[in-house]
């Protein structure tokens, strides 16, 4: 893990100066369940117009790293992720909502709409950053509207190519979901929890295993 430190660390030098710097697109704690630059620890490397695309599920219990409250979690409901609020991370305009496709019972996953209900904004940068498996109907804003960093535009679901409730996050240089090339994530003004160390108000990108928090 002190190795995953520094690439990271060296990461945030490499791309600090250039990347475009988001805030995370929730309240409370979270684990990256994918994120980085190298496909043994983020799937997304493997699709062009994913990469660097972050993964994020909320995390709580006596541990604060617990997924759901339950042992053998049956239902949506019983993950914390589920219908959480999902918040802008980046000032823009929306470009695209889909917002009427099912989520899926836990185990099943929707492949052929993978991203299945999202939220584009386009940045003031001129990036496209894309929101998705959202909740079915949750919604909350539509195409053209401006938004602002942290405003409400849905809340978490578990549609399209996901099978439990988590927040799939990735940008692009593209406005049509699943084209051009993914571009690198960096989120500043939160906490981030590395093997048990707590570093606060920072701008990292991130990457597989963190916990994170906004501030």
């Amino acid at each position: 893990m002190l190795r995953k430190l520094a690439l990271l660390l060296l990461t945030v030098i490499a791309f600090g100066a250039h990347a475009q710097e988001l805030v995370l697109p929730f309240q409370g704690r979270w684990f990256v369940v994918q994120g980085g630059d190298t496909p043994n620890v983020n799937h997304h490397m493997a699709v062009r117009a994913q990469w660097y695309g972050v993964d994020f599920a909320m995390v709580g219990g006596a541990s604060g790293r617990a997924l759901t409250p339950v042992e053998k979690p049956s239902r949506l409901e019983h993950f914390y992720s589920w219908n959480q609020l999902v918040l802008a991370p980046v000032e823009g305009v929306v470009t695209s909502v889909v917002n009427d496709l099912p989520d899926n019972p836990l185990g099943k996953r929707d492949v052929r709409r993978s991203a299945g209900n999202y939220v584009s904004i386009r940045s003031e940068a001129g990036t496209f950053v894309f929101l998705a498996h959202l909740k079915r109907g949750s919604v909350d804003v539509k195409v053209g509207e401006r938004l602002e960093r942290h405003q409400v535009v849905g809340r978490v679901g578990n549609s399209g190519n996901s099978d439990f409730p988590h927040l799939h996050m990735h940008m692009q240089n593209s406005p049509t979901i699943h084209q051009g090339e993914g571009l690198n994530l960096v989120f500043g003004d939160m906490n981030v929890e590395l093997t048990g160390k707590v570093f606060e108000s920072v701008t990292w990108p991130l990457i597989r295993g963190l916990f994170v928090e906004a501030r």
